[in-house]
């Protein structure tokens, strides 16, 4: 398939709503603050991570995904949790139901995150518990991860 997964199914669907499967990853530096991203096309601040192409698996989209986003190459510390009741409506008007896997990473090497952006990312930094807290554009969805990982306990049925 030379177009990605979304691509395709879209063009199939059009604007409906669909289930889609995502991964991503929560990285803390040593104070214990997280690694967000302010996204390209909502831009709000969430975790790093996107969706699983065809024959790829979870833990794979989520790194590679994680490195798109952020310019860290990352391995795994341990599976989180799966999110699977949440909603959205992209700026496009393409409607999901989104099944994410989170996953915590660790850094494979020193990185600089001070000048990193993209098209998909605006900017990338830091934030402590409180000031996630702060922040406006956190989705419900990123909210609730968040705070599971800061409490380290993870509900089932999301």
């Amino acid at each position: 398939m030379t177009q990605d997964y979304i691509s395709y199914i879209r063009s199939k669907v059009g604007h409906d709503k669909i289930i889609l499967n995502f991964a991503g990853g929560i990285l803390a530096n040593e104070e214990g603050e997280i690694l967000l991203q302010l996204r390209g096309d909502k831009k709000t601040w969430a975790i790093p991570g996107g969706a699983v192409e065809l024959g790829e698996s979870t833990l794979d989209a989520a790194k590679r995904e994680f490195f798109e986003e952020t310019g860290i190459k990352v391995e795994v510390n341990r599976f989180l949790n799966v999110y699977s009741n949440f909603e959205e409506v992209y700026p496009n008007g393409d409607k999901v139901q989104t099944i994410v896997m989170i996953y915590e990473f660790r850094a494979v090497e020193d990185f600089d995150i001070s000048n990193f952006h993209n098209e998909e990312t605006l900017k990338v930094a830091f934030f402590s518990k409180e000031e996630i807290a702060e922040l406006d554009s956190v989705s419900d969805k990123h909210r609730l991860i968040l705070a599971e990982y800061f409490n380290n306990s993870f509900a089932m049925g999301h």
